[in-house]
């Protein structure tokens, strides 16, 4: 009887087909339960950039700014000859601290190119300057500030204290004057100018052109300053004792970093290349090379006697047509506290590039070259440093640009 033969294959079927999907719980997945990681995700660190904030303007070429120990305000050079103190506030102080302007020279290159003050200047009131004089000599000179208004300085306290003759020429005057860890004065001077130093200055040890120099101006009686007994050419025939260093075509800007003992030393280079020599601050007797060397090549010559020469750690070409720059502008080495991602590299830029770069030293080498890609400030004559070791920028344009966190 069909009847009931076709609902019993029916019931069978249906009992394969249960079977087939897992039995009585229909064709639903069962929930899953989800265990959380444990370890969440490590943060990443916010990537560290710089920026420049404008702090003053209205400057006439400012070519330096800097400070005495502990102080909140800063000096800036203007190449006029005048000194003008922003406060801790940024104000621009109207009257100047020193105003030089009918004492020097701006013909070329020349100026009131630097000042420095005495470690000791909160107890003795000194400080000195470099610059050129009517005659167009490297001139340095020591002076004090006011007793009555330490925003002045006392203009007849002006003392000479060393002349440098300069050539016919009105470039390559160097320009920077800064105390070393020692306590000793040092200046850089330029090779007094001309293409390829043809007066052969740099390496005339007769000559005080092309050189470092290291004074000892604790000196109470002209002409107040001394040659430190341990300078490498003391007492030597047909050689000046204030010499510390030679080979220097012009040493615009140098600077000390006395937390790793060491000098950096931006040299302008002529048709090719741009130079700093990273020395340690006890090496005397060093010869950079100039004019035998611009950089690590020959100067005008395929091949030439290398021996007994100091040669950059860094160096950068111009590049057809100057696209890689045309002046090296040296800095310092960061050692504020505002950044402490920045210790220990040194800043510097170029005249013509206005960029701001930065490498830094170790093993006799150069590591970690870092282009900061700030905005472009145009041309970029100097750098300044205050007392707390916070770094600026100074515009051909005069701005001042302080070095702050993106």
């Amino acid at each position: 009887m069909p009847g009931p033969i076709l609902t019993s294959a029916a019931a069978v079927l249906a009992a394969l087909m249960l079977a087939a999907c897992g039995g009585g719980g229909g064709d639903t997945p069962a929930p899953t339960t989800q265990v959380p990681d444990p370890t969440p995700p490590t943060p990443q660190p916010p990537v560290f950039g710089l920026a420049l904030r404008q702090v003053a303007a209205g400057l006439e070429a400012p070519l330096l700014l800097t400070a005495p120990v502990g102080d909140t305000r800063r000096f800036i050079v203007e190449r006029s000859g005048r000194i003008r103190i922003l406060s801790p506030n940024n104000e621009l102080l109207a009257t100047p601290f020193l105003d030089l302007s009918g004492l020097i020279s701006t013909t070329g290159e020349g100026g009131l190119l630097s000042m420095a003050f005495h470690p000791a200047y909160a107890q003795n009131g000194r400080f000195y300057i470099y610059y050129t004089d009517k005659f167009g000599n490297i001139a340095i000179d020591q002076a004090r500030v006011s007793a009555s208004n330490r925003d002045l300085a006392d203009r007849d306290s002006l003392n000479r204290i060393i002349t440098i003759p300069h050539p016919q020429f009105t470039n390559h005057y160097g320009g920077m004057l800064a105390f070393g860890p020692d306590g000793y004065l040092y200046a850089g001077t330029g090779d007094g100018g001309g293409a390829g130093d043809p007066d052969g200055n740099a390496q005339n040890l007769d000559s005080l052109l092309g050189k470092m120099l290291r004074l000892n101006v604790d000196i109470i009686e002209p002409p107040l300053y001394a040659v430190p007994p341990d300078n490498p050419y003391v007492n030597q025939d047909g050689k000046r004792g204030e010499i510390w260093a030679a080979g220097l075509r012009n040493p615009w800007r140098f600077a000390f970093d006395p937390s790793a003992g060491t000098l950096y030393i931006a040299d302008v280079g002529q048709n090719e290349r741009e130079e700093v020599n990273v020395v340690s601050s006890t090496l005397k007797a060093a010869n950079y090379g100039w004019d035998i060397m611009e950089g690590t090549r020959c100067f005008n010559a395929s091949t030439c006697n290398q021996q007994g020469l100091t040669l950059p750690v860094f160096e950068y070409e111009h590049g057809p047509n100057k696209a890689n720059g045309c002046s090296i502008t040296g800095g310092f080495v960061y050692r504020g506290s505002a950044l402490p991602e920045l210790a220990g590299r040194y800043l510097y830029s170029d005249y013509c590039k206005g960029f701001l770069k930065s490498f830094m030293v170790a093993g006799g080498g150069v590591t970690e070259a870092k282009d900061w890609a700030v905005a472009n400030i145009g041309n970029v004559p100097a750098f300044g440093q205050d007392a707390q070791g916070e770094l600026y920028m100074l515009a051909g344009d005069g701005k001042i640009f302080q070095i702050v966190r993106k």
